[in-house]
């Protein structure tokens, strides 16, 4: 028996893609259902922490003809890459080789070449690669989130082939609704909540091939207790209980978005930090914690009673639940906070503000400026909101997922 002939194929980058999924394939194993992963990137490690075996991607190209002399392309490719050090040299020349043959083989070399020198990894899509693949080794079903590349080249390939296949969508699929809602997709979309669903179904996807399932990577949160940790974290930075705490989920600023090319000003997070304290640094009821990106490496903008810095070494759902409030520009986090029962506050004026409009979720109230917080922050500080958790926020996302999967392996539409 091959690797993916006759078991569900997940086929996953790393970060909230991977953690989206695990949970999804684990219920599956427990079942044991026959399941096999390919985990792209930084998915492998992510994967194989959680004690799940994921398939090599260079023994999968060694069996697709036309590609065997792909990781080679990609070795000479991948010099001209800083090498990351959770994917192995061996995986990223066959991720490279196999993004670029495939470009190869629908352009031609020179027009290969010349996408590649354009859009760098960007223009990947290895559509082809992945229709070889399943018409040698046929997965009884493919899953995979809603990213490009790779995972939209393997929904894709199923969907030609007619194998039944399922697209998780994590968050709101602000770009990525440009295919996910395509007739060349998933068999099933499973979306966040039912705004997304109406958002998917305006786009033109058939209400039918839709499942609102919650994202499986916050299922986690239906168990935390927030009131223990709320106490605790509070003690340890010696907030009281009538005083307030503002925590800001800082993020990046690049000078460019990535997608739309609009002009950003790279020091907005300190920005933000520093109106905070202009409005709040001399309440004593108040307290502000800027939590810094993981990718951030910066020293403290400020530095005063009752303003504290907070990274990656401090579990952040004990953060989380220790807030009154919480503000951001476009993290996921802000949408955690909201499942965890808490006000959030959503400044539009961030490039990537619009790629996650969490007002739109449901789960935010937005402000068009982040010199507009004081007021809202104020309001929800006088008025504290009733916990209250949005609908399909019950721990229950990743069977939700499974009922879809086990529906199609079923023969259902």
């Amino acid at each position: 028996m091959s690797s993916i002939q006759d078991k569900i194929l997940f086929v996953c980058y790393g970060g909230g893609h991977s953690a989206a999924l695990l949970p999804v394939i684990k219920r599956l194993r427990d079942r044991e259902v026959d399941v096999a992963v390919l985990g792209l990137t930084t998915a492998k490690q992510a994967i194989e922490r959680a004690g799940i075996s994921t398939l090599d991607f260079s023994a999968l190209i060694g069996r697709v003809r036309p590609y065997r002399r792909a990781p080679y392309v990609g070795s000479i490719l991948a010099k001209a890459h800083a090498s990351h050090p959770l994917v192995s040299p061996r995986d990223t020349a066959a991720y490279l080789g196999v993004g670029f043959h495939a470009l190869v083989r629908e352009y031609g070399l020179l027009k290969a070449k010349e996408m590649y020198a354009l859009s760098g990894r960007q223009i990947f899509l290895p559509t082809d690669f992945f229709i070889e693949l399943f018409k040698k080794e046929r997965p009884r079903l493919v899953v995979s989130t809603n990213s490009p590349r790779s995972e939209r080249a393997a929904l894709e390939a199923a969907r030609e082939l007619g194998i039944p296949s399922v697209c998780l969508v994590d968050l709101y699929a602000y770009y990525e609704i440009e295919w996910c809602a395509s007739d060349r997709y998933a068999s099933k979309v499973c979306v966040l909540n039912q705004q997304v669903c109406e958002r998917f179904e305006r786009a033109g996807l058939h209400l039918s091939r839709i499942s609102v399932t919650g994202n499986p990577a916050f299922d986690r949160l239906a168990h935390i207790d927030r009131s223990q940790c709320r106490r605790m974290f509070r003690h340890r930075l010696g907030i009281e209980e009538s005083q307030s705490l503002v925590v800001w989920i800082s993020q990046p600023e690049p000078s460019r978005h990535p997608f739309s090319g609009a002009l950003g000003d790279e020091n907005y997070p300190v920005n933000v930090e520093k109106y905070l304290f202009e409005a709040f640094g001399d309440d004593p009821d108040v307290h502000l914690i800027m939590r810094l990106h993981p990718s951030e490496s910066r020293p403290p903008s400020i530095v005063a009673d009752r303003v504290h810095y907070s990274d990656s070494s401090e579990a952040l759902d004990h953060l989380l639940c220790a807030a009154d409030c919480i503000v951001t520009a476009s993290s996921t986090v802000g949408l955690e906070a909201a499942y965890l029962g808490l006000p959030v506050i959503q400044c539009m004026d961030s490039i990537f503000s619009h790629d996650l409009p969490l007002a739109e979720l449901g789960v935010a109230r937005a402000v068009e400026t982040h010199r507009d917080l004081g007021g809202a922050i104020r309001d929800v500080l006088d008025r504290p909101l009733e916990l209250q958790r949005p609908h399909l926020f019950d721990g229950g996302a990743a069977a939700r997922v499974e009922a879809v999967i086990l529906e199609l392996l079923e023969g259902g539409v």
